[in-house]
């Protein structure tokens, strides 16, 4: 009898094990890719885009302005829509932006707020996702680096 209570025992622990596995596999906000890929991607600069390559995009692009809804302006880019950064993640805004046909393009006042989204938005398994940039190469130092010799150490 002891035998059967333990083994009971055992196979309830198991049941809860597999539900609660299966509850965490089934979580649609689980990241989808490796983190190193995005990483990777960011360092190279590979998910922006500027202003001259949207041109060059096919017409079906979708830009995403992160900002609030005060600093939205509709007629800054065709084929915008407003999501703001907080909201990117709600259900409707989810199916809005898996409806898109073409490239995502983020665009934010702060590229800080554009990056996370794109992580975010890359982690969940949104393809063609790009974060627009303002300057063509805006990481380049525009001044040669001098050192300051008015100072002398001693």
């Amino acid at each position: 009898m002891t035998k059967l209570k333990s083994l009971g025992f055992v196979i309830l622990l198991i049941a809860i094990t597999l539900i609660l596995v299966i509850a965490r596999n089934s979580n649609k906000n689980l990241f989808k890719k490796d983190a190193q890929y995005a990483i990777d991607v960011a360092t190279k600069s590979i998910n922006s885009i500027s202003a001259v390559e949207l041109k060059k995009l096919s017409p079906q692009y979708l830009i995403v302005d992160l900002n609030t809804a005060n600093n939205y302006n509709s007629s800054q880019f065709q084929n915008s829509i407003n999501i703001p950064f907080k909201n990117v993640l709600d259900k409707t805004n989810r199916k809005v932006l898996g409806k898109a046909k073409g490239e995502i393009v983020l665009f934010s006042n702060d590229v800080s707020t554009a990056s996370k989204a794109w992580v975010i938005l890359n982690q969940l398994g949104f393809e063609n996702v790009f974060i627009l940039r303002s300057e063509e190469n805006p990481e380049v130092f525009k001044y040669k680096f001098q050192p300051d010799t008015s100072a002398k150490l001693e």
